[in-house]
Order: structure tokens, then sequence, then C-alpha cells
């Protein structure tokens, strides 16, 4: 399909036709932003409307869970030159094999960016405004989602070649599991004596600020706490008050292992006794 081809003007790029299959939070987020950002043939459709949407459209997004995208795709009647992209951060352009065997390009756009379920199409727009989406496919298609994001204010990052498993596991960790890391501060929080109502009100901002911290400066110098000055007496306080709690003391000394790992430029003793003590 000739509307794939990347020398295509930014004016042309946003007459495409384009589906998506998936009315959950990213794929309603999705067609709004590029809405707004002036795509004027943006069609959202259920998995029920799925066959049409692919009849209808020359470029297609797959925003299913990632358990049927395979299976979503076999179903649907592709055809040669026309773009079939999912948006999984986890899984290769091999899912969409069945629609490369009917002559489709395959091509995945996944943005690095939470999609709360609440939010209006301004504040969907905005989510994509600076943000990196991983971008891979099959020539010329690549290029094409690549500038895609660009209309919508971010950035690509090249997949191509990346081991994609690892790639989603650090955006769970920074991410996902932000949310359990409040979840197991809480917990201390309680055992504390502290009231559990009061815990995300009072433990969020500094989340927040330490979020702020590691957007802007380099990890080093984005830490503070015990283990940046090299407090051992602190952690070992830290360490005996979590011993009740076998979980939440593997937590705490995981992590704290991690942040020894950064050049904290402290001397190598005091290294070695933050160690000793985080290894147990």
């Amino acid at each position: 399909m000739t509307a794939l081809l990347p020398e295509h003007s930014n004016e042309a790029r946003r007459t495409l036709s384009i589906g998506i299959i998936g009315v959950g939070r990213l794929g309603t987020a999705f067609a709004d932003a590029l809405r707004l950002a002036g795509y004027t043939r943006v069609r959202l459709a259920t998995r029920a409307d799925a066959h049409a949407t692919v009849e209808a459209c020359g470029l297609v997004f797959v925003t299913v869970p990632d358990r049927v995208i395979r299976d979503a795709v076999e179903a649907l009647p592709w055809r040669v030159g026309q773009g079939m992209v999912h948006t999984s951060g986890a899984l290769g352009l091999d899912a969409l094999d069945a629609a490369a065997a009917r002559g489709a390009l395959r091509g995945c756009l996944h943005p690095l960016q939470t999609f709360p379920g609440t939010t209006s199409p301004m504040d969907s727009a905005a989510r994509f405004r600076g943000i990196a989406c991983g971008v891979e496919g099959d020539p010329p298609l690549g290029d094409l989602l690549a500038a895609v994001v660009g209309d919508l204010g971010g950035w690509a990052l090249r997949l191509d070649g990346v081991d994609r498993a690892l790639y989603h596991a650090a955006a769970v960790l920074v991410s996902n599991d932000v949310v359990a890391l409040m979840a197991a501060a809480t917990r201390v929080w309680e055992q504390a004596g502290l009231p559990v109502r009061d815990a995300r009100e009072a433990l969020a901002p500094l989340l927040l600020a330490a979020a702020s911290n590691v957007a802007r400066l380099p990890l080093e110098l984005a830490l503070t706490g015990p283990i940046a000055r090299g407090d051992l007496s602190t952690v070992q306080r830290h360490l005996e008050a979590l011993a009740g709690d076998a979980d939440l003391s593997a937590t705490y000394r995981a992590l704290g292992r991690e942040l020894l790992r950064l050049d904290l430029s402290h001397t190598p003793e005091i290294n070695a006794a933050l160690a000793a003590l985080l290894r147990g």
C-alpha cells in the first residue's frame, strides 16, 4: 500500500485510515491522542468489529492482551502491504507471523507509559508527550511508526535486535513494581503503629520527589537516605526492626544491594560493611 511509504508528507500521514482493535485503556487513549494530533481517519473497534476494521483500514493496531494477540491475528483477513501492529512490550514481531503470511507488514509500537482508566482525551494525548515508545517494523513500516510517535510528541526507541523480554522486564520494574514497593512500605508503616489510611497520603509525595530526582539527575545524585550517606547504624536498625517479617527484610536487603552497585563515593570499608549488612 502506498499509504505506508515513508516519503509521504506529514499531512498525508495524518489521512491514513487507521484501525485500533481493542477498547481498553491503551486503545482508547491511543485513539484519542491520534485524533488530537490531527489524524482524521481513526477507527476504534471492539474485537466484534475487528474483521470489518481490518478490511477498511490500511494500518491496524491490535491493543488486546498479549495472551490473545496471536489468535486474534490468525482470525483476521490481512492483505498485501497492510500494516499490522501490536502494542506489546514483551512480544516480538513473530507474534504477527500469521498476518505476514498473507502479505501484511508487521510492526510494534509500545508506549513506555501507564494509562489509568479515567482520563479525558486531552489527558490521553498528554501522556504521549515526551515519552519513549518502543518501535519495530518490517520496512517501511518501522519508519512510519517512528514518525507517528513523533507526531504524538514522543520519541521512538528502536527495538530491532533487542531482547524484548528483558526490555519489558525493565519497564515493569520501574512502573508496576513501584506499586509493589508502595504496598510493602504500607505494610511497614502499619507495623510501625501508624494508621494504614494515612500511608498513601504521607508517602506518595516522597515517592513523587524521588521520581522527579531520578528524571533530572544521575542516579548517584538522585539517591538520598542512609545508604547514600553510608549510615551503617541506621541500616542496622532498619534490618533489626524488619527481622520479624522475612519477606519485607528480603525486599529491603535486595533493594539495598542494588543501590550499592551505584558509585556512591564511599570508602572501600564502608562499602564492604554495607554489603555485609545487606547480605545478612
